[in-house]
C-alpha cells in the first residue's frame, strides 16, 4: 500500500489531524511506525465505531507498520472521567484477563495476528504495577496544575462549582504516559481522549521522544439516530452481533445517516456509494448492510444475508432456519411472551412494540399486551420486522392419582386460585412473600406469574390440583422448590372441600412416586423421595412400583421439574420416620437393601414394625 493510498484511507474517516503534514512526513521516512490505540477493558463488546480506528490500523499493518493495542487495565481502576465522575471500577486481575481475552478475540475480526512484527498487545499494568512512589512523583513533575486544569471537562466543573477529585486529575496523566512507554508514533483516539493524548505528546518530548501524531475519527450517531453508539443504549452494531443482526440493525438507521455510514463504516469506493445513494433509501440501506456484513464476515455471507432479507421482507416468506424459543407454559399473556423473546429490552419497550403492531403470532397481529395466548409447538413468533422465533413448549405433563388430577398452574388459573384459597395462607409460605406486609391479590398474581414464567434453570413450580370428576375446578395448589430443600414448600387445599387432609396426603405421595420413577437410585434425591413414598410402610405397593421402573430410567440422573417428594410442613415428621425406619438406605445400594428388606417382610410380616 503506497503512502498516497494510506493518506486517502485516513482522509476518508478522520475528524481531527494533529497534524496531517507531520503524519505524511513520518510515512515518507521509510521506517516502520508504531500506531497506538488504547482500549478500555470495561467495554463489554467492540462495535463498528471502535472498528473505524482498527481498520486504519489494519491499513497500516498491510503497509508494514505495527499496531500497538494498549489495554487500560491499570488505568481503569482510577475511574474513567469522560466528562463525568464515575465510581472506581474494582476488579480482580483474573477478571481483567478474562475481559482482555474477550476483546482480543474481537480484534482478530479486523487486525492481522499472523505476523508478530505487525502487532503488539500491551497492558498498562506492565509499567504501573512496577512503578514506585518516587517514579510516579517524577512523572507528575513533568506537568503543571495550570496545564491539567485547562481541560474543558475540568473547566466545566469549576464553572458549575462541582468538586474535582484527585484520581480524576491523575487519569489523563496516566493515559498520556502510556504513549511514552510504548513509544507511539501515531495515536488513534476518540475525541474525548484528545486532551489525554496531547499530554502524551508533551511527556514524550520531556523523555526525548518524537511526539506522536494524533488522529481522531468521525463519530456518527447510533442506529437510533440520536446519541453515539453504546451497548448500554442498545443502539450499536457490535462486532459480536451475528451477520443477520448486523444486517437488520443497519436497516433500522434513519435515512439521513446512510451516506455517513457508507463513508465511515465501509470500504466501498465513493463512486459506488454515489450510485447507491441515487436509489431509494430502502435499496441504499440494503447495499449498505450488505457491505458492512461482507466487511466482517466475507462477501459470500453478505450476499446470503441480502438474499435472506429480500426473500423474507420483500416476498413475505417465513425463514426456515428460525432460532427456537423454549417456553415452559403454553398459556401466557402477549407482553410476557414478547419479554421472553427480547430479554435485553425493557417491558415498556416490548409493550410499545405490541401497541405499534410489531408483533405477530403465526402471521396474525397481536395488538394488546394483555392478550391471552395459547401456544403450541412450532408456533411462529415475529417480533419486529426482522426477528422470527419458533416456539417450543416444554410444559410438564399432567398426572393423576386415584382421586386427583395434577397439572402445572397456568396464568388463567390465578383468578380462580385466589378466590378459593385465602391469600394469607398462600403468602405465608411462598419465598417471594418473606416479609410480613399484607399482600393484595395483584401481588399474588404478579408473584405467581414470575414463578410460572421462570426461565431455565427453573427452581420453583406451582401445580394446580383438581378432582378427576371436575378437572376444570382448582381445589388446591402445590408450591415446590428444587434449588434448596430447606426453603418453604407447601400444598394448600380449599377449606370448602371434605377431608382435605386425605387429599393432601394423596398429592404428596403422588409427587414422591413421580420423582422416584425418574431418579438415579444412588442419588440423594432418590433417598429423600424413597423415604416419603415408604411413609405408609406399604412395602407390597412400593415393590410393585419399583418393578415398573425401566432400566434406562434407573441409569439416568433425571429430576422431573417440581417433583421434589415432600412439603416443608411434613418434613420434620418424615425425617423422624425415615431415621427410624430406613437408616439402611444410606449405607448400601438401595436396590440391594430394598430386596433384602422386602424378602424379610414377606417371610416375617412383623419385621417391618421391628
Amino acid at each position: 500500500m503506497s503512502v498516497e493510498d494510506i493518506l486517502a484511507c485516513f482522509e476518508r474517516t478522520s475528524d481531527q489531524f494533529l497534524s496531517e503534514k507531520e503524519f505524511e512526513a513520518k510515512l515518507r521516512a521509510g521506517r516502520p511506525l508504531r500506531v497506538k490505540y488504547s482500549l478500555d477493558i470495561k467495554i463489554p463488546a467492540l462495535h463498528i465505531g471502535h472498528a473505524v480506528n482498527l481498520w486504519l490500523m489494519r491499513a497500516m499493518q498491510d503497509a508494514g507498520h505495527k499496531a500497538v493495542i494498549v489495554f487500560s487495565d491499570f488505568t481503569n481502576r482510577n475511574g474513567d472521567l469522560d466528562g463525568r465522575l464515575e465510581t472506581i471500577w474494582n476488579t480482580s486481575s483474573e477478571e481483567a484477563e478474562t475481559r482482555i481475552g474477550e476483546l482480543t478475540e474481537q480484534l482478530k475480526m479486523v487486525l492481522r495476528f499472523d505476523n508478530p512484527n505487525l502487532l503488539e498487545l500491551r497492558r498498562s499494568s506492565e509499567w504501573y504495577d512496577a512503578m514506585g512512589v518516587q517514579d510516579m512523583l517524577n512523572m507528575f513533575s513533568l506537568l503543571t496544575h495550570a496545564r491539567l486544569i485547562s481541560r474543558d471537562a475540568f473547566q466545566a466543573r469549576i464553572a458549575e462549582g462541582t468538586e474535582i477529585h484527585i484520581n480524576e486529575m491523575i487519569y489523563p496523566i496516566l493515559q498520556g504516559y502510556d504513549s511514552c512507554m510504548v513509544r507511539a508514533d501515531i495515536a488513534l483516539l476518540g475525541s474525548n481522549r484528545l486532551f489525554n493524548e496531547s499530554l502524551g505528546r508533551h511527556m514524550q518530548e520531556k523523555h526525548k521522544q518524537k511526539p506522536q501524531t494524533l488522529l481522531t475519527t468521525i463519530i456518527t450517531p447510533g442506529i437510533d439516530g440520536r446519541k453515539k453508539q453504546s451497548p448500554r443504549r442498545h443502539n450499536d452494531i457490535s462486532l459480536l452481533h451475528s451477520p443477520r443482526d448486523k444486517f437488520g440493525r443497519v436497516m433500522r438507521i434513519p435515512d439521513a445517516l446512510i451516506q455517513d455510514y457508507f463513508r465511515v463504516y465501509t470500504d466501498v469506493p465513493l463512486e459506488e456509494v454515489a450510485v447507491s445513494l441515487k436509489k431509494s433509501p430502502r435499496d441504499a440501506k440494503v447495499d449498505l448492510a450488505t457491505a458492512i456484513v461482507a466487511r466482517y464476515h466475507g462477501a459470500e455471507t453478505g450476499r446470503a444475508e441480502r438474499d435472506w432479507f429480500d426473500n423474507t421482507i420483500s416476498k413475505g416468506y417465513i425463514p426456515d432456519d428460525l432460532p427456537t424459543l423454549v417456553v415452559n407454559t403454553g398459556d401466557m399473556e402477549a407482553l410476557d411472551l414478547v419479554a421472553l423473546a427480547r430479554p435485553k429490552k425493557s417491558r415498556g419497550d416490548s409493550r410499545r412494540l405490541i401497541l405499534q403492531g410489531g408483533v405477530s403470532l403465526n402471521g396474525r397481529k397481536i395488538t394488546r399486551p394483555d392478550q391471552e395466548l395459547f401456544l403450541k409447538d412450532n408456533d411462529t413468533l415475529q417480533v419486529g420486522r426482522l426477528n422470527w422465533l419458533r416456539l417450543r413448549v416444554e410444559e410438564p405433563p399432567a398426572f393423576y392419582t386415584e382421586h386427583l388430577a395434577i397439572r402445572p398452574v397456568h396464568v388463567r388459573d390465578i383468578g380462580d386460585i385466589s378466590k378459593n384459597i385465602p391469600l394469607e395462607d398462600i403468602t405465608k409460605y411462598i419465598v417471594r412473600f418473606s416479609n410480613k406486609k399484607k399482600k393484595t391479590e395483584t401481588d399474588v398474581r404478579d408473584a405467581f406469574k414470575k414463578i410460572i414464567l421462570q426461565s431455565d434453570p427453573k427452581h420453583e413450580w406451582l401445580w394446580a390440583i383438581s378432582t378427576k370428576e371436575d378437572p376444570d375446578t382448582t381445589i388446591g395448589i402445590a408450591y415446590l422448590r428444587g434449588d434448596n430443600w430447606e426453603h418453604p414448600q407447601n400444598i394448600w387445599m380449599s377449606p370448602d372441600i371434605a377431608s382435605p387432609e386425605d387429599l393432601v396426603k394423596e398429592a404428596i405421595t403422588e409427587f414422591s412416586v413421580q420423582t422416584l420413577f425418574k431418579l438415579d437410585p444412588q442419588s440423594e434425591a432418590f433417598k429423600q423421595a424413597f423415604a416419603v413414598v415408604t411413609a405408609p410402610r406399604d412395602y407390597e405397593a412400593l415393590y410393585y412400583n419399583y418393578r415398573l421402573m425401566h432400566t434406562e430410567l434407573l441409569e439416568k440422573n433425571l429430576l422431573p421439574q417440581g417433583l421434589q417428594g415432600y412439603t416443608y410442613d411434613g418434613w420434620d415428621q418424615l425425617q423422624q420416620w425415615r431415621r427410624f425406619t430406613t437408616p439402611w438406605l444410606f449405607k448400601e445400594d438401595p436396590r440391594m437393601t430394598f430386596n433384602k428388606k422386602f424378602n424379610q417382610t414377606l417371610s416375617d410380616p412383623g419385621a417391618k414394625d421391628k
